[in-house]
């Protein structure tokens, strides 16, 4: 057998992850200006690759691009949220429930470090970490469903949601508690209760952004 090299990602795919991380943690915040020539100088790498970022990060919705060539950080409105919400309730169980019946010993393995990592987040107060982290544990549930579409689409979903209302409501001790709850599902092989539970932790989370979103809304200023 000839392989090949493993993919290395380019410097478009790391100015992309990295851009999406500060907006997903709330470093880039919405409505927030952002200019291609100090995120290059930021990133330490030429504007290319960071204009491919950003015109990524623009056709999903996460950067608006105006009219006067000035670019900003996209929130989150409620409809994209509820439709998000709506796939993540479709996908995430089913993932979970393939998860608890396919999942071998190494990905049951990386879904609890991902909820040891959460944890220690937390007791150490970290809260921007922390949403990268509620992320690693889902993702990791998806790998673990032995279905690479079902996985990737999960994946496609969280690089929709730049904003995380359990972060941001502070409902992220909730979420780590589930988390568990949906490991030891996955662990005992109980695809039923693993789909449960995700299913509810999935409601959870919709409520809390929506909630977080409607006190956002309401304490904006008026035009």
């Amino acid at each position: 057998m000839s392989l090949g090299p493993a993919h290395a990602p380019t410097k478009s795919e790391v100015a992309y992850e990295a851009l999406l991380r500060a907006i997903r943690t709330g470093e880039l915040a919405p409505g927030q200006r952002v200019v291609l020539g100090a995120l290059a100088e930021q990133l330490q790498m030429s504007q290319t690759p960071v204009r491919d970022a950003l015109s990524l990060l623009a056709e999903q919705g996460l950067v608006i691009r105006r009219p006067n060539h000035t670019t900003v950080i996209g929130g989150q409105p409620a409809e994209r949220s509820s439709e998000v919400s709506m796939v993540r309730s479709i996908l995430e169980p089913e993932a979970a429930k393939l998860a608890a019946l396919r999942g071998e010993p190494g990905d049951v393995a990386a879904m609890a470090a991902a909820c040891d990592a959460l944890d220690a987040a937390l007791a150490d107060g970290g809260q921007a970490a922390s949403g990268d982290l509620n992320a690693r544990f889902h993702l990791a549930v998806a790998r673990a469903c032995g279905s690479p579409m079902l996985a990737d689409f999960v994946g496609r979903v969280w690089r929709q949601m730049p904003l995380e209302g359990l972060t941001a409501s502070g409902q992220l001790a909730r979420a780590a508690q589930e988390h568990r709850a949906v490991l030891d599902a996955v662990r005992a092989g109980d695809g039923d209760a693993a789909r449960a539970l995700m299913a509810e932790h999935v409601g959870h989370a919709a409520r809390a952004t929506e909630d977080y979103l409607r006190r956002v809304a309401q304490a904006a200023p008026r035009p």
